[in-house]
């Protein structure tokens, strides 16, 4: 790992309650590999051995149902860890995990974490505290994901996907449509119309993979 890739660790929210020697620790039973687009990383089921940080690329998180159908759960960006929960769960990945683009993991060992953790009642409690704020996020996700509509959904998604300072403001799409669409509960083709209807009222442009936005501020509003 370089520099870069360790501050990007460190900012994590998992690793950030750990002090600086505890995360050197930590770091020494880290190890870093690369999967190509569309390779499993684990599936449902899968006995649950490590947790993971992304890098660089993106992860898709998904439940398969009996029938074989695909529901995304959760798309991980840089700077994100996940399969953390089924450390404490001590059993089995709930989701399947699979690559959209070529992707940078770092792996780190559950049962060497959870060591670290039952030696240390002190951080502990700074993870708990940590794991807190996340669970607090995930809650007014799941708010938005049930509250919303269609549209706000969809206005909310490319609005976190604006890089801060961009100019033109403009995001490109890098996960499938159909894949967005299933992360937002929607079908594929609820999306199309949203982005339709905003292109419509020229409040973006669709070039290709880019939406280019036209006014932010009155997405803000609508979503």
């Amino acid at each position: 790992m370089d520099s870069a890739d360790i501050k990007l660790l460190k900012g994590g929210y998992l690793l950030a309650a750990l002090s600086h020697q505890e995360f050197e620790e930590v770091l020494a039973h880290v190890s870093v590999f690369t999967l190509m687009q569309n390779e499993c990383l684990f599936d449902q089921g899968d006995p649950a051995t490590h947790f993971f940080f992304v890098l660089s690329g993106t992860v898709k998180l998904c439940r398969i149902a009996p029938s074989g159908e695909e529901k995304v759960m959760d798309l991980v960006r840089p700077g994100h860890y996940f399969a953390e929960a089924a450390m404490f769960m001590g059993g089995r990945y709930p989701v399947y995990a699979s690559v959209l683009e070529p992707t940078r993991l770092a792996e780190l060992d559950s049962k060497y974490f959870l060591g670290l953790l039952r030696s240390n009642t002190d951080l502990c409690m700074r993870l708990l505290s940590k794991m807190s704020q996340r669970i607090h996020g995930l809650v007014n996700e799941i708010d938005n994901l049930t509250l919303q509509s269609g549209a706000q959904r969809v206005i909310g998604y490319l609005l976190q996907q604006l890089p801060e300072g961009a100019v033109p403001p403009c995001v490109r799409l890098t996960v499938p449509k159909h894949v967005i669409a299933s992360r937002l509960g929607i079908q594929p083709e609820t999306l199309s119309r949203v982005l339709a209807k905003l292109r419509g009222k020229q409040l973006i442009d669709v070039h290709d993979d880019q939406i280019v936005f036209n006014d932010v501020d009155a997405l803000r509003c609508l979503s």
